[in-house]
C-alpha cells in the first residue's frame, strides 16, 4: 500500500510540479485552443484560488486576460454591456498579472483587451486608447525584444491599419508589414484563418502594382537598415531584401506579383489549408465563411 502511494505521489509531482499542485498551464492552454472559453475561465479561476507564488498568480492572470478577450468576442454584438464587461474584466487582470511580474503576455492581453473595448465602443472612443496600446505592444517588442507572438503582430497590424492616418498614427504600409509578420509566427497546432483575411484585406486595399511595389520596397528596405529599434525595423519588414524574399504561400518572390494577386493567393492558401487541417475550432469555421465571402467580392 506504501508503495503504491509513493507511486501516486511521484506521478503528482512529475505531471504538476509539487504534490499539492503548484500551476500547469497545459489543460487551461488546451480549452483555450479549443475555443472552450468559459470552462478555462472557471478553470483558471480555481487555479488562482491556490497560486502560491506571484510568477504562478501572475502567469494565470494573463490567461485569464486572454480568455475574455475570446469571451467577449463570442457574445452577440448587440450586447455591447456584455462585451464592455467582458473587455473591462480582462484588462483588469492583465494589470493585476503586470502588478505582480511584468510579462509580454500580460501586455499583449491587457492591449488586446483594451482594443476590443474600443472597436465596441466606437472609432472615437477606440482613438483614446490608441496610443495607450501601442505603448503596451512596444515594450513586447522593444524592451522584452519578443518578436515570435503571433498576436502581437497581429494586433499591431490592426491597430496601425483600422487608425486613421490624418488624425492619428495610422499607416497601412506599416500595417501590412507587421500583418506579415504575424503570418509567420501562426503555431503549427493553430489555423488563425483571420490573420491571412486580415492581410488579404489590407493588400487589396492598398493595390499596388509589381513595379510600384518593387520601387516602395527598396525604399523599404533602406529603412529597415537604418532602423534603430524593433518596433521602427518591421515596419518594413516586407521591404527587408528589397521583396525578393518568396513567401511560404507563394511560389515567386514578391516582386513578381501586385498586392491584389498576393491578396488572392493568401485567401486560397488558407482555404486550401483548412480542408486538410485537424483540428478544426468553431471560429476557425466562421472566419473561413467570412473569407469566402470576401474572396468573392474580389472577383
Amino acid at each position: 500500500m506504501l508503495r503504491t502511494l509513493s507511486i501516486i505521489t511521484l506521478a503528482l509531482v512529475l505531471t504538476t510540479g509539487s504534490l499539492f499542485g503548484a500551476f500547469n498551464p497545459v489543460e487551461a492552454d488546451a480549452l483555450f485552443d479549443t475555443d472552450r472559453f468559459i470552462e478555462a475561465r472557471t478553470l483558471l479561476l480555481g487555479e488562482l484560488a491556490n497560486a502560491t507564488t506571484a510568477e504562478e498568480e501572475s502567469a494565470i492572470l494573463w490567461r485569464l486576460a486572454r480568455v475574455m478577450v475570446s469571451i467577449g468576442d463570442d457574445l452577440d454584438k448587440k450586447d455591447k454591456d456584455g462585451r464592455f464587461a467582458a473587455y473591462e474584466e480582462g484588462e483588469a487582470y492583465a494589470l493585476r498579472s503586470i502588478a505582480l511580474k511584468a510579462s509580454p503576455e500580460g501586455y499583449l492581453w491587457k492591449a488586446s483587451n483594451i482594443g476590443r473595448w474600443g472597436q465596441t465602443k466606437g472609432p472615437l472612443n477606440a482613438l483614446g486608447k490608441a496610443k495607450g496600446m501601442l505603448e503596451d505592444l512596444t515594450v513586447i517588442v522593444n524592451d522584452f525584444g519578443t518578436l515570435d507572438s503571433t498576436e502581437t503582430w497581429y494586433v499591431l497590424s490592426a491597430l496601425y491599419n483600422e487608425l486613421p492616418a490624418v488624425i492619428s498614427f495610422g499607416n497601412n504600409d506599416w500595417a501590412i508589414s507587421y500583418g506579415r509578420k504575424s503570418l509567420e509566427h501562426i503555431p503549427v497546432h493553430l489555423l488563425y484563418p483571420g490573420h491571412y483575411k486580415k492581410v488579404a484585406e489590407e493588400l487589396w486595399a492598398r493595390n499596388w502594382s509589381a513595379s510600384k511595389r518593387t520601387k516602395e520596397f527598396a525604399k523599404m528596405q533602406k529603412n529597415w537598415d537604418k532602423a534603430t529599434t524593433n518596433l521602427e525595423r518591421y515596419r518594413y519588414y516586407e521591404g527587408r531584401d528589397g521583396g525578393k524574399n518568396t513567401p511560404f504561400y507563394s511560389s515567386v518572390p514578391l516582386t513578381a506579383m501586385n498586392d491584389r494577386q498576393e491578396a488572392e493567393m493568401l485567401l486560397s492558401y488558407i482555404l486550401a489549408k483548412y480542408k486538410v487541417f485537424s483540428p478544426i475550432k468553431r471560429s476557425d469555421t466562421r472566419e473561413i465563411g467570412e473569407i469566402e465571402e470576401l474572396r468573392n467580392t474580389f472577383r
